[in-house]
């Protein structure tokens, strides 16, 4: 993914954006984890791939019946007492979106 090539593939393939994002639903620390880093280098990449990211989850949430938040509330419970690294980068994936939104002036 961090080559020049396999970027430019998950920018234009949000088909697996969306796989990585359901990911971060595993029961599964280390997959958690670690797709959560794999989204956060995907949506630094650049700034307009947080529409790409914000895309996929809309997608990923509307097949499952959920709102955005329920997964972060999901894994946020699930690993309240354990690995506080997952929420870390959970959040900083919401700050980074957030700041890639009002950059590319999606908001």
């Amino acid at each position: 993914m961090l080559y020049v090539d396999g970027m430019n593939g998950l920018i234009s393939h949000n088909e697996t954006v969306q796989w990585l994002y359901t990911l971060v639903g595993s029961k599964f620390r280390l997959v958690v984890k670690t797709s959560l880093k794999l989204l956060l280098v995907f949506v630094e990449y650049t700034e307009c791939n947080a529409a790409l990211l914000i895309k996929a989850v809309s997608v990923v949430d509307a097949k499952r019946g959920e709102s955005s938040g329920e997964l972060t509330e999901r894994i946020k419970k699930q690993l309240q007492n354990t690995v506080h690294m997952v929420l870390f980068y959970r959040f900083s994936q919401h700050s980074v979106l957030i700041s890639a939104l009002i950059l590319c002036g999606s908001v």
